[in-house]
């Protein structure tokens, strides 16, 4: 019934609705005109995109984030030279002054073996002690001993070694075993040494002291010869006599193996001033070098007062060419006499005398004595006087002949790295004047 309703509405509302104009022609044309626009798309204009500005952005925006960090990461450096090294002073090097005087070789053959013994004695010629360690470099200038030994050079480098104070010598030997023998001309002049310090050779000499033995093979009768008879031809040795050369290297050598067990004592035992040495605990180290009357009479007084730290020169320093005089050589025997000229620590001269033993084939220290020069006179001439004044490293010269209290005094000029000086030589007891008008 609803549905007749609404369709009779329909039917009487249709013609007044179609009766009335709701749009007029200008409305049309303007909707028509709104419909086209808005079926057409719009297309947007395409501006091209480039790379470089972006990457420009970038790596500003990098550089700032990094400059920033570095500032705040790390400490402002001071600006220097570039490439600019600065050097650092190097201390300066002080070359010692040595000698080998004294120094020798020893050759030995027999049927069992060829021996070469090198004995050096080094003593310090400087002003001040020789603190770095030193080594000695040994080499053979000839085929023959180049053959013998198996190498051309070889180094010595000894296992303890102290401060060599001014004027004092040491003693270093080696001995080599030979795989064939040489003649005695073949080490003459043959063997050349070098003082080594910090890798560099400051000082050279060649050995000219040879002591030669050969025993030589002597080759038995075929025939067979009774052992009376035998004994009956049997020579008896012949005793060997030093030369004087080979008793003052011998005498050197001794007094220097003495001062080295004195250091090496004092290092293994800590002997000071505080810890005087006892000759019961020192002692025995000394016994390849001296005899029992010298360890009574010497050893035992000298050994507690050694190390005491004081200035004082307890040791002989003989001046090897002034009044050093051999006075007597036996078999087994050697005496000896010489001068321990003034010094500036002592400005007192001394006369000292040794005397030398051989035990068991060994050369030992028997006896020495001191005797002050103060009331002596010797009596110097002008040429040991100057001998007094002269080292390796300085010129004397004679200036002239002065006469203080009834005494001569022969006066020098004497020149080094450190300048020129003046000193007089009184000719009775060796002492240094100071005062020349």
């Amino acid at each position: 019934m609803m549905e007749e309703r609404l369709k009779k509405l329909s039917t009487s509302m249709d013609p007044e609705i179609s009766k009335v104009q709701v749009f007029t022609d200008k409305d049309k044309q303007q909707i028509l005109t709104r419909i086209r626009k808005l079926s057409v798309p719009q297309v947007r204009s395409k501006r091209p995109r480039t790379l470089l500005p972006r990457l420009l952005t970038a790596a500003l925006f990098s550089g700032i984030i990094f400059s920033t960090y570095v500032y705040f990461d790390k400490e402002p450096v001071p600006q220097t030279q570039p490439n600019v090294q600065i050097k650092q002073e190097e201390p300066p090097v002080i070359i010692q002054n040595v000698s080998g005087l004294g120094s020798s070789v020893e050759y030995s053959s027999n049927s069992e073996q060829k021996k070469l013994k090198i004995s050096l004695l080094i003593t310090n010629k400087s002003d001040s002690p020789i603190k770095n360690k030193l080594k000695y470099r040994v080499t053979f200038l000839n085929s023959s001993l180049v053959k013998a030994t198996g190498s051309e050079s070889f180094i010595i480098e000894p296992p303890m070694q102290s401060a060599i104070e001014s004027g004092d010598t040491i003693s270093i030997s080696k001995e080599i075993i030979l795989s064939q023998g040489v003649a005695k001309e073949e080490l003459e002049n043959a063997i050349k040494i070098e003082t080594i310090s910090d890798s560099k050779a400051f000082h050279s000499f060649v050995i000219d002291s040879i002591e030669y033995e050969e025993t030589k093979q002597i080759e038995k009768d075929k025939a067979e010869v009774p052992q009376q008879q035998k004994e009956e031809k049997k020579e008896e040795p012949v005793p060997v006599v030093v030369s004087e050369g080979e008793a003052k290297q011998i005498l050197n050598r001794n007094l220097a193996d003495i001062k080295q067990t004195l250091i090496n004592s004092e290092k293994k035992n800590n002997w000071n001033s505080e810890n005087p040495a006892t000759y019961e605990v020192a002692g025995p180290d000394f016994k390849p070098y001296v005899t029992e009357r010298f360890s009574n009479q010497v050893l035992k007084t000298l050994l507690p007062k050694y190390f005491c730290g004081c200035d004082i020169g307890f040791l002989p320093r003989i001046h090897q060419e002034v009044r050093f005089k051999v006075n007597g050589i036996t078999e087994d025997t050697i005496e000896f006499s010489g001068i321990e000229p003034a010094s500036d620590m002592n400005n007192v001269g001394s006369q000292w005398r040794f005397k030398l033993v051989k035990e068991n084939n060994e050369w030992k220290m028997d006896q020495w004595d001191e005797l002050t020069l103060q009331q002596a006179n010797l009596e110097l001439t002008k040429e040991e006087a100057g001998k007094l004044l002269s080292t390796e490293t300085n010129t004397v010269g004679f200036h002239k002949e002065i006469q203080i209290n009834g005494t001569n005094v022969y006066v020098f000029t004497v020149k080094d790295e450190n300048g020129e000086n003046i000193f007089g030589v009184d000719t009775r007891n060796t002492s240094l004047v100071y005062d020349i008008e």
